[in-house]
């Protein structure tokens, strides 16, 4: 048996409280929706914080969108109230346990 990561997003309210936790769901995206990620990212490119928070914050909308396939529970207006340092690991994560199933598929040698 193979232990599965579960990745978790907390919503807070205005008092950083939590109101709403979310657990990721096993999505089957699509080689675009990584390959967007990768690019809002530019993931080889970012070497600081500053830089990451200007990628995200730029790319916003469709990251979302991406996301709430991973995370159907969250809507909308709970995006905004995801705090950053919970977020980036899980999108980091989302993209290894993508390239981890990838990995998994067998290769035909011949081609």
């Amino acid at each position: 048996m193979v232990n599965k990561k579960i990745f978790t997003l907390n919503v807070y309210d205005k008092e950083n409280n939590i109101v709403k936790t979310c657990e990721a769901v096993d999505a089957e995206l699509k080689f675009g929706a990584i390959r967007s990620i990768m690019k809002l990212l530019s993931i080889d490119d970012i070497n600081d914080t500053a830089q990451l928070l200007k990628t995200v914050y730029s790319a916003w909308e469709q990251l979302t969108a991406i996301l709430s396939q991973c995370f159907p529970e969250m809507e909308e207006e709970d995006w905004d109230n995801v705090k950053l340092e919970e977020l980036i690991p899980v999108i980091v994560g989302i993209l290894r346990t993508s390239f981890g199933k990838i990995l998994t598929i067998p290769s035909d040698s011949k081609n």
